[in-house]
């Protein structure tokens, strides 16, 4: 961890300091190191974190989990807790972008690309749904993501059925 970067008084420290935290942005710091933050610190916080989550606390939830990308962006678990939290209060543009943030950061794991799946089917999106789902089944060949691949495959079964003109339809 680096030093802690003294806060600016006049124009000319503002300009030291900024030099400064570029620096230590550059060297891979976070903003939580600059506020000493350790990792029980960061642990902490994602419990609460969570602990409002559960309580369909979400928008308390949801900036609990941005400040904790904030502090330490290059935490995944982070990013897929802003973009749940985003998906359940019906942010589902926002909720696609940091589930891909998520994704980037660990490509091997289709979570964050079934729930994306979700928020698109959520916005219209069904195609692009589809082609997500499919992406997450054949991701899924691990036993242990068989839960996910039966959730998967039983949207990609739904969505299909609705794209399907009704045999009731006027033709």
């Amino acid at each position: 961890m680096n030093q802690p970067i003294s806060r600016p008084g006049a124009p000319r420290d503002a300009e030291a300091f900024a030099a400064a935290l570029s620096e230590h942005l550059l060297q891979g710091g976070t903003l939580g190191d600059l506020h000493g933050f350790a990792e029980q610190d960061y642990e902490a916080m994602y419990t609460v974190g969570h602990g409002m989550y559960s309580q369909q606390r979400y928008d308390d939830a949801l900036k609990v989990f941005r400040l904790l990308v904030a502090c330490d962006p290059m935490d995944r678990r982070f990013h897929q807790a802003v973009a749940s939290s985003l998906q359940m209060t019906g942010e589902f543009e926002l909720a696609i972008g940091s589930y891909s943030m998520a994704s980037i950061m660990d490509i091997n794991d289709p979570v964050p690309t079934f729930h994306t799946a979700e928020c698109l089917a959520a916005l219209g999106r069904v195609a692009d749904a589809r082609e997500a789902l499919a992406i997450v089944i054949e991701q899924s060949s691990d036993p242990a993501y068989g839960p996910l691949r039966v959730r998967a495959e039983g949207l990609l079964t739904l969505l299909s059925r609705a794209a399907e003109p009704s045999a009731t339809a006027p033709r």
